[in-house]
């Protein structure tokens, strides 16, 4: 009599090998097509790390090469290679925006992996000189494409930065949010490259594209989307109210008053040591507060307008 022996069918191999190749590296799957590994970088504390994710498998891309550590850069290659054998097709590395924990790796890593570099338009030109761009992302773009069919596709979010994006997978709330939120930490809005009405806007067209789960660039994932968001939202809002108040206060005695002596009172409640990011965040929010019409500026100090 022959023995009949059992085959083991193709994608439990593939799905061994995956797991076997992303427990190696110190990764986690956060969800189907969707690999995280976080790595050192010279991010604004308390964030250590940024998180390198790989989306996609059928259509993979490696999302937000920043490491300049070589032995890190060697564990995100060697996790690269590892997805490449279970059946994964890397076929580009993606910038979700310009800042330099978003980017420190990706001419290096495009050299070794031998991959384009894709980004929005915007951020390519804030790149120049810096990094190049072979491939520009726009809203809406397909931009990587899982083993079922299933696609990701860029939106377009400013507001932290211009050419700011975020990757949703097509048919479900998951996102690869990059800075728009974190999982440790706050999200600095800079008035040098970011615009609060933009970030405002942006958080809410995530909420209308039914964001549910975040895969922020700095931190764990989270679950709640649509909480994240408004949370966000209404987190500065009630923060321009008390910069509001602070001016309004501050010109009852003098007409004109510089950003950083609305300070004590705007970000009172928070340690001084951050107060020179406070400071930045501060400016956004006076800018914002021009838009609105309730304030103005000499391009020094402000006033207000109400």
């Amino acid at each position: 009599m022959t023995q009949h022996v059992p085959r083991t069918h193709p994608a439990s191999i593939a799905h061994a090998q995956l797991a076997q190749a992303v427990q190696s590296a110190g990764a986690t799957a956060e969800a189907p097509g969707l690999v995280r590994l976080a790595l050192p970088t010279p991010t604004l504390p308390p964030a250590t790390t940024t998180n390198h994710y790989f989306v996609g498998s059928r259509r993979c891309v490696l999302v937000d090469p920043a490491t300049p550590e070589r032995k890190s850069q060697d564990r995100l290659v060697a996790l690269a290679a590892a997805l490449q054998t279970a059946g994964f097709r890397l076929e580009a590395l993606v910038l979700t925006h310009h800042h330099r924990d978003h980017v420190g790796a990706a001419t290096e890593l495009a050299a070794r992996m031998g991959l384009p570099v894709r980004a929005h338009a915007i951020t390519a030109e804030l790149l120049a000189g810096e990094v190049r761009v072979d491939e520009w992302i726009a809203d809406g773009d397909v931009v990587a494409e899982d083993a079922e069919g299933g696609v990701w596709r860029a939106l377009h979010t400013p507001g932290h930065a211009p050419g700011h994006l975020v990757l949703q997978q097509a048919g479900s709330g998951g996102m690869v949010a990059g800075d728009m939120v974190a999982g440790e930490g706050t999200i600095l809005i800079d008035p040098r490259d970011g615009r609060m009405s933009d970030y405002l806007a942006s958080l809410d067209k995530m909420a209308k594209h039914g964001a549910t789960f975040l895969a922020p660039a700095h931190g764990p994932g989270l679950t709640d989307g649509q909480a994240v968001l408004a949370h966000y939202r209404s987190h500065r809002l009630a923060r321009e109210a008390r910069v509001e108040t602070a001016l309004r206060q501050a010109c009852v005695r003098e007409p004109w008053v510089a950003a950083d002596a609305l300070l004590p009172t705007a970000y009172g409640d928070v340690s001084r040591l951050v107060w020179p990011l406070a400071l930045r965040s501060m400016r956004s929010h006076l800018e914002h507060l021009r838009e609105l019409g309730r304030a103005q500026t000499d391009g020094q100090r402000w006033q207000s307008l109400v």
